[in-house]
């Protein structure tokens, strides 16, 4: 596969690994791309980040000023 590729299947497999649903092989294929690709790494780093805020917010009320920051980053459709 090219890099492209890769990053192209590591962005179709980041949920289903970041849920542990990943044979071993495809785990092991996963972390390689993620230890060479930076661009990877950090949408993992983000999704990752935004897993524990989303955990947090189950039982901690929202800082005001991340509501509000959240709220400007929605999008009209």
């Amino acid at each position: 596969m090219t890099e492209e590729e890769l990053c192209d299947w590591c962005e179709e497999v980041l949920q289903p690994y970041l849920d542990r649903e990943l044979n071993e092989v495809e785990r092991a294929e996963a972390e390689t791309h993620l230890a060479k690709c930076a661009y990877c790494r950090d949408r993992y780093k983000f999704e990752e980040d935004l897993r524990q805020l989303v955990r947090r917010s189950v039982v901690e009320p929202m800082e005001p000023a991340l509501k509000a920051k959240l709220s400007d980053l929605r999008l009209e459709l």
